[in-house]
């Protein structure tokens, strides 16, 4: 049979399948996402890992192989690349560049301040949780509410509110813990009992409300708390919405399946607590009661904006913002900081002896320290520093080019490209921390010839961010945690269930312990030799 020389597009398509005409629509697809757009072009020439394949580049190694391991694949590459900037690419998502020398930190956070924002990509991913916050909001918008946030951390608050909340609260920490030494078995969900007793502390200081979480819940409940499980797998999957082409996750939030619908029914859940404590500070504000009349972040946001402007959406975002930054931080740092002294019991006798010595009230009663005794405590400041040097919370910072421009060495970069920047990556190299940076080692924050913390460049040490968004809660939640672990390993014996050294990080909006910590053969009031 002689075949026409010729196919005209109605045979064509007559003889199409359905299945045909998806491949050829997929290719054709993909060929135009493979075309290099303007911001691929500029950084062409950086080198990209050796998992990068064509028109796919790193899409499947970062969903697959390396989503879990996100920060140590970032670590693999900049060693590999010589601590010089590199490209990493994923299908459906701005083209990024990998930077993670201290120069690349202060040029991006503070030197080109300006230049350098959230960007339309980030505030994409997080929009659905946190709306217009101060973590996903630029310009005017986030100036203004870093501006009326700023006066809820002045140094009068710290000792006037925020120092007796967390005494207090620390009290009722201990009294769960001694609780459930008492039990049979003793096995306590710690990680879990510190998302509580962070969550109480701050709505309580943020917000003006008693939320009675630690002191309502048993041990079982805590573990199955709503709001906590809801916030941890919202947070796991934001994470995973940044490692997939957009398309893909906004398909799935449209198809309203997998991990879309699960964070969707998390976020109502979220928006209900969130509901309710707004509801209850504004309450409480109204009944007349002068304890209750203390400046809290929703009495300064309505203070600093005429009534007929509040907007109810905007103090949504702002109170999920500021409780994930208040609770779900701090909680997790203590957590590591908690991890690290079981890997490393040597650094654990040494910062008991130093709470034998300088505050030996603590061994027994109810007696929690105040800001003036933490003060003292330089060796605890050092074990908590250096834990959050190695196992930053944040674990990775992002921002866009708003702006054509060039990076610290040169490099030039269109506007929309995405920079990342590792704090993670940036505690393991020997060029910035010397040749032991992999090492817990605490000492390294002890000035030995005054015998006092040493002060590291905030570009070095960005664990609370440095340049204008630097964490306007730095202050707060140092002192927190102090006070909470000097009372927490002058009065208890703190183990965890399995090997210390088995434990790892789950990659997620913040860099949690995966799996969290089960702490057993609690020993209480007295301290240990």
């Amino acid at each position: 049979m002689k075949l026409p020389t010729t196919l005209s597009l109605d045979a064509l398509y007559a003889n199409a399948t359905p299945l045909s005409v998806a491949a050829t629509m997929a290719l054709v697809l993909l060929t135009y996402a493979a075309l290099p757009n303007a911001q691929e072009r500029a950084v062409r020439h950086l080198p990209t890992p050796a998992s990068s394949i064509p028109i796919f580049r790193n899409t499947f190694a970062i969903m697959s192989k390396h989503g879990r391991r996100i920060y140590d694949w970032l670590l693999e590459n900049c060693i590999a690349f010589d601590e010089k900037p590199w490209r990493m690419q994923v299908l459906g998502r701005p083209v990024t560049v990998v930077l993670c020398s201290v120069e690349a930190f202060e040029h991006i956070l503070k030197t080109k301040f300006d230049c350098f924002i959230k960007g339309e990509y980030t505030t994409g991913v997080l929009k659905d949780l946190l709306g217009d916050g101060i973590f996903a909001a630029d310009g005017e918008l986030w100036a203004h509410q870093r501006k009326t946030a700023s006066h809820l951390f002045s140094h009068q608050m710290m000792r006037d509110t925020m120092e007796i909340v967390v005494r207090d609260h620390c009290e009722l920490l201990c009294q769960r813990l001694r609780a459930i030494s008492q039990q049979e078995n003793n096995v306590v969900e710690f990680k879990r009992l510190l998302d509580l007793f962070t969550m109480d502390v701050f709505t309580r200081i943020g917000f003006g409300v008693d939320f009675g979480s630690l002191k309502e819940s048993s041990n079982s409940e805590s573990k199955n708390n709503p709001f906590l499980l809801a916030f941890e797998r919202t947070s796991q999957g934001i994470m995973y919405r940044f490692q997939q082409p957009m398309w893909l996750w906004q398909l799935k939030r449209w198809l309203n399946v997998g991990v879309e619908r699960q964070l969707k029914q998390d976020i109502a859940v979220i928006n209900t607590t969130v509901n309710e404590i707004i509801a209850k500070s504004i309450a409480a504000k109204s009944s007349g009661d002068k304890r209750e009349q203390r400046r809290d972040l929703i009495s300064l946001f309505i203070e600093k904006n005429p009534a007929e402007t509040v907007d109810p959406a905007l103090i949504r975002d702002m109170t999920i913002s500021f409780i994930a930054a208040g609770r779900d931080t701090t909680s997790q740092s203590m957590s590591w900081v908690l991890l690290m002294l079981n890997r490393h019991p040597h650094v654990l006798a040494k910062l008991r002896e130093e709470l034998k010595t300088k505050v030996p009230q603590l061994q027994t009663g109810n007696t929690t320290p105040s800001m003036e005794d933490i003060q003292d405590l330089v060796y605890l400041e050092a074990v908590v520093k250096e834990s959050m040097r190695l196992n930053p919370v944040v674990g990775i910072t992002t921002r866009t080019a708003a702006v054509d421009t060039t990076l610290h060495d040169g490099t030039f970069v269109k506007a929309g490209t995405r920079i990342v920047l590792s704090n993670y990556v940036q505690a393991r190299l020997p060029s910035v921390w010397g040749p032991d940076a992999t090492e817990y080692k605490p000492e390294r924050w002890i000035d030995p010839s005054t015998g006092k913390i040493r002060q590291f460049s905030p570009f070095k040490f960005a664990v609370f961010l440095a340049g204008p968004r630097t964490c306007l809660g730095m202050k707060f939640a140092l002192m927190e945690m102090k006070v909470t672990l000097a009372v927490l390993f002058s009065k208890f014996e703190l183990r965890t269930v399995r090997d210390p050294h088995t434990f790892t990080y789950r990659a997620s909006m913040t860099m949690s312990v995966a799996f969290g910590i089960k702490l057993k053969g609690l020993v209480t009031d007295r301290m240990l030799p």
